[in-house]
């Protein structure tokens, strides 16, 4: 420990109690986990109502902090399920509590004896976030991974407040708390617990082969704890909740002497086999203000002839059949046999194979396996698959019918305990939950099926070609800077626009921000934010401001908390789906903004890719396309085709704007009348 600075706290994962257990007697100053549902690991095993207390007095005795995670999108009909979980957390004097949500902020009075942390999936980037989450009244921020040291520096000193990073584990291509891609291949939202790791997947660019071109490299920053130290971070923070007892107690020894004793070439020799878990390479790269080379091919490191795998590595997969199925397929006799496998239970079911005539009726056995990996069933995600000849072509029906027998398999096997927290709420609490019907809303009048009154589109040129041939009601300005506004208003006098900022932004960015907050504020402007450090900066400002994209919501109460901090009109979040988006409208009075229209942002990254990647098509094996791009400073994917809702019709959906998002489009004015077809996101399907 260097003179001076206060002791850095270790944070461990505890996916279950074994790893809890392991995790602080290893040395651990803290755990962090989950209750079974509503957290951003919903895959392990977690915990219940039943053994918490237990667990959470375990922690104490060994002088360790117990910090739960809340730390998820909530839906209107989880609001109970949240509050619930929060005053079981005070019951059992769980020291902490990990949140994105902004409905935990309207709780959060409410819970004087818990301290509450900003989750990472909070997309905390700079000074400014850390400041707003202070008004807020929130004690600690777990900073964005990709964050230099010197921000990280800048962010951690902010009097008063406390900051953590992430130091070894896994790292997402996208940046926390902003990646739709898992949601819009398949209904599992990595921002409510549910990724299927689709930047994992391999991706073919254009005509050329496929590679797992954005699969990041693991996180070790064993080399940067003093430099972390000394740039005021509270609490170093080891990723993996869905990783075995053995892998965290010895990520947490590691790390534990290299916190008291400094690194050695023991140690570095040590952490290296943390990486054998996953096979990736690991990377500080990030921290040091790398951004290119992060990305790659990953496999378990082979073994020489003889050599076993490490006690962790096999002790894990045994663990890991709590929270996964595996199929696997063999031909026998002109038959085709399936062998379900879910912990020691297992169902043979045999299907006659017959000959595929017509191709489009055909399916390989590859592209089930693919099918089941983007969709849990029963809530249970795919483990492992595999068949003799993965290539054989199959008639489709037989992806229907093996879905159902493995649903009722599944069904009967997995046997999962309560879920629910089951408890009596305080008055207070039940009184900002009990949330009325609204059948006569004065505020939000508009039908989904109407014509859009808003259009959002991306810069200055773009923007004044849009607003001279469809002078709409309203429109909101995108990748603007200060110049751009001065320029827009002086030729566009009778057009007053939202401008709208960036959902990420870093320290250095700040300067400009500012700039572009003063010309809104000059010329009377309101300011779109899309980040609490955008909030914070606007607020500042004194600006009339609205919560864009990057502050969605997904259910009435965070809408409501959001219009309290100052926010005009609050954006429906574009996950949702139509009967999430119905109970929304339900019960609230803050107007909305439903986007119909949109080529939303699937992934935002600050990994740079190849330069030849950027313009081009990505496609995975089901035919799925995103085009990859560049937008304010960062890398974008955004779908090639729309989402476009604009001809649903649905008379519970009642918005106050009806919004075409045209950021993402070449020709924003061809866009706006055209019929792009069927593509929904999520709303014709269950938003996991």
């Amino acid at each position: 420990m260097i003179d001076g600075i206060g002791k850095i706290e270790l944070l461990a994962p505890a996916g279950s109690p074994a790893v809890l257990k392991a995790a602080i007697e290893a040395g651990a100053d803290a755990v962090y986990f989950g209750l079974k549902e509503l957290n951003a690991r919903i895959g392990a095993e977690n915990f219940n109502q039943e053994n918490l207390a237990d667990n959470v007095r375990l922690v104490h005795e060994h002088n360790a902090k117990a910090y739960l995670t809340l730390n998820i999108d909530i839906s209107q009909r989880e609001l109970g399920q949240a509050a619930r979980q929060l005053e079981l957390a005070r019951q059992c004097k769980v020291d902490a509590v990990l949140i994105k949500d902004p409905a935990i902020l309207k709780l959060m009075p409410c819970f004087p004896e818990l301290d509450f942390h900003f989750s990472t999936q909070a997309g905390i980037s700079s000074s400014a976030g850390v400041r707003a989450a202070k008004e807020l009244g929130i004690k600690r921020v777990v900073l964005g991974r990709e964050l230099s040291i010197g921000e990280i520096r800048s962010a951690s000193s902010v009097e008063g407040m406390e900051t953590e990073v992430f130091i070894q584990g896994a790292l997402c291509f996208s940046i926390s708390g902003r990646c739709l891609i898992s949601s819009w291949l398949g209904g599992r939202s990595g921002n409510r617990g549910l990724c299927a790791s689709p930047c994992r997947f391999l991706w073919g660019v254009g005509d050329g082969k496929a590679g797992r071109f954005l699969s990041m490299h693991d996180l070790s920053l064993l080399e940067k704890i003093e430099d972390l130290k000394t740039a005021g971070v509270k609490a170093l923070k080891i990723e993996g909740r869905l990783k075995s007892p053995e892998w965290v107690a010895k990520a947490v020894g590691i790390y534990r002497r290299a916190i008291d004793h400094g690194v050695d070439d023991s140690l570095r020799k040590e952490v290296l086999s943390l990486g054998e878990y996953t096979g990736r390479s690991l990377t500080d790269g990030y921290i040091d203000g790398c951004r290119k080379c992060l990305t790659g091919d990953s496999g378990r490191v082979a073994k020489s002839a003889g050599e076993s795998e490490p006690e962790m590595i096999k002790k894990t997969e045994v663990s890991e059949d709590d929270i996964v199925y595996r199929i696997e397929v063999k031909e026998d006799g002109g038959k085709l046999v399936w062998l379900f496998r879910y912990r020691n239970l297992t169902r043979e079911i045999s299907m006659t194979l017959s000959t595929v005539r017509n191709e489009k009726r055909a399916i390989s056995l590859r592209e089930i396996g693919d099918s089941f990996a983007l969709v849990p069933v029963q809530g249970l995600m795919l483990g492992s698959f595999s068949a003799h000849n993965d290539a054989m072509v199959v008639p489709k029906s037989m992806l229907g019918k093996v879905n159902a027998e493995l649903s009722s398999f599944l069904h009967f096997a997995k046997k999962e305990p309560e879920t629910k927290v089951r408890i009596n709420l305080p008055e207070n609490v039940s009184d900002i939950l009990n949330v009325k019907s609204l059948p006569d809303n004065e505020v939000n009048r508009c039908n989904l099926g109407g014509n859009p009154d808003t259009a959002r589109i991306s810069g200055l040129e773009k923007s004044c070609e849009f607003h001279l041939k469809y002078p709409v009601a309203r429109l909101i300005m995108d990748q603007m800077d200060s110049n751009g506004v001065i320029k827009f208003m002086a030729e566009n006098k009778n057009c007053i626009p939202v401008i709208a900022l960036p959902p990420v932004f870093y320290e250095g960015d700040i300067p400009e921000i500012e700039k572009l907050i003063s010309a809104c504020a000059e010329k009377g402007l309101t300011v779109e934010v899309n980040s609490w450090d955008g909030l914070h900066l606007a607020k500042s400002a004194g600006v009339e401001i609205e919560a864009g994209p990057g502050l969605m919501v997904l259910n009435s109460i965070a809408a409501e908390f959001l219009s309290e901090k100052g926010c005009r009109t609050v954006t429906l979040s574009i996950e949702s789906d139509c009967s999430q988006i119905a109970d929304i409208c339900d019960k609230c009075s803050v107007p909305l903004i439903l986007y119909a229209y949109s080529r939303p942002v699937l992934m935002l990254s600050r990994a740079e890719l190849a330069d030849d990647m950027y313009g081009a098509v990505f496609h995975d094996r089901r035919k799925s396309e995103m085009k990859l791009g560049r937008e304010w400073k960062l890398t974008v994917f955004r779908p090639v085709q729309p989402v476009d809702l604009r001809s649903s019709k649905d008379e519970k959906i009642k918005v106050a704007h009806i919004g075409a998002d045209l950021s993402g489009s070449r020709n924003p004015c061809a866009d706006w009348i055209s019929n792009a077809g069927p593509a929904s996101f999520n709303f014709f399907r269950k938003l996991r």
